[in-house]
This record gives structure tokens, sequence and C-alpha cells, in this order.
């Protein structure tokens, strides 16, 4: 489910409109494992964005109906979402597991305030702070992407929680050329196409480099992981989707 989320968080690249987007991801030969919903909501001055992702199929039954649920608050500054609170709830039938990243930026300072339940109870109450600061989450990232998108510049560097665990750091490549013209082949949709390198272990796949097609409108058409482990591809496709202007 953690890679499931983390494909499905450029479903969020509108501006200044309220989007919802429903997805079916598959996993190789298991077929159907999860579903995400997101919702994103912005003016001029403030934004909230919410994903949530449930486990379905085979993966349902082995994950102990794993739910988890991203959600980003904050501030719109020079065009650009800055978040206050990103929170990260992972939970199945048995245990919740609960991340709240508070971000200072006069202390340039991110707190993480973790709860853990398990049969209602709390087992574990702590605080922490990020060994890095960044003025951004992963959800907020790949809102502001297209901002940073420059004329023939392909490779980008970003810092944002919810990359890699110690610097946050997240790459992007903005394909071209003979890569580009490969994964329209495989991907079979019109659109742009990211990749995008998280650096987090709990990917199997190259650093767990993601491939990502955004429409005309900015919402992800579709998002693939490829051979993971040995079963196969992980597949998001795009089902259903609503602009409100």
């Amino acid at each position: 489910m953690k890679t499931i989320m983390a494909m499905l968080g450029f479903c969020l690249l509108i501006w200044g409109k309220e989007i919802e987007a429903e997805y079916k991801v598959s996993y190789g030969i298991f077929g159907s494992v999860g579903k995400s919903w997101a919702k994103m909501e912005s003016n001029d001055t403030n934004y909230s964005i919410e994903v949530v992702g449930k486990a379905t199929g085979i993966a349902k039954i082995l994950s102990n109906s794993r739910v988890e649920r991203y959600t980003s608050h904050g501030f719109v500054k020079d065009g650009f979402l800055r978040p206050l609170l990103f929170v990260k709830i992972r939970q199945n039938s048995s245990k919740k597991d609960i991340k709240k990243f508070s971000f200072d930026y006069k202390k340039r300072r991110i707190t993480i305030e973790r709860y853990i339940y398990k049969g209602g109870k709390l087992l574990q109450h702590s605080f922490e702070h990020a060994p890095f600061f960044a003025n951004e989450d992963i959800l907020t990232l790949y809102f502001n992407i297209r901002r940073y998108l420059k004329p023939h510049r392909y490779f980008y560097t970003f810092h944002a929680v919810g990359g890699d665990r110690h610097t946050g750091r997240i790459d992007v490549i903005l394909e071209h050329g003979k890569r580009l013209r490969e994964l329209q082949k495989l991907l079979g949709v019109h659109g742009l196409y990211l990749s995008v390198i998280l650096h987090q272990k709990i990917f199997a796949s190259k650093q767990g480099e993601l491939h990502i097609v955004i429409d005309k409108d900015g919402v992800a058409k579709k998002a693939l992981l490829k051979d993971v482990i040995a079963f196969g591809d992980i597949v998001g496709v795009l089902v259903r989707k609503r602009v409100v202007e």
C-alpha cells in the first residue's frame, strides 16, 4: 500500500480548483489489489489535500484490510503550496499508526508527533524532529512541480517529507527522446511523462522509480512501477475524475 499511495500522489496537479479522482491499482499476476481516491481544494490563500488508499482482493486479505490516508493543509505563497501540517495514517483491523508532521518556517524545523494504537488502546506517543527541513511534503511537491519545470531541463532534485528518510530527497525526470518514446509505447497513453525516484527502501524497483503520465488538466492518467519483486508491474489507472471550477 505504501507503493500504491506514492504512485497516485500526482493526481493533485490542478491549481485554483476542486478536484476529485479515483484510481484502480493492479499488481502483476495478482490483478486488482487496491483503489485510491484523492481530493484537493484551494483558493488564493489556503489549500487542503486528501488521498485515501484501500487494499482490495488478495491484498486486502494479506494486509488485514489495510487503509492509508494522507492529508496536507497549509497556505499559498507566491503561487506555491506550503504545508503547515502533513499527516500519514496507516491502519488495519487491529492497528493504527498516525504520524503528524508540523512545519515551523521561522525555526526551519519539522516536528514529528506519532501515535500508535492497537485494539483501540494507545501504545505509543512520541515526539522528535526530522533530520532535515523542507518547505514541501510529497503531496504539495506533486502539486507544485509544474511550476518548477524549465525548458530543456530534464533532471530535478527536490526535498520533501515523504522522500528519503534522512534527507527528504526526491528526484524527478522529465522524460524526452528515446526513453520517452519507449515509455509511450509501454504505457499507451498521451500526456506529460515524468519519472520520480523517491529513494525509499520500501520499493523493490530501482530505488522506487515511478513512471507517471499527466493529462492536459494536470491529472495523472496512469502510473507504473516496474518489476516489483518477482510478480510483475504495479499499475495505477484513472477511472474517474471530477473538476469544479
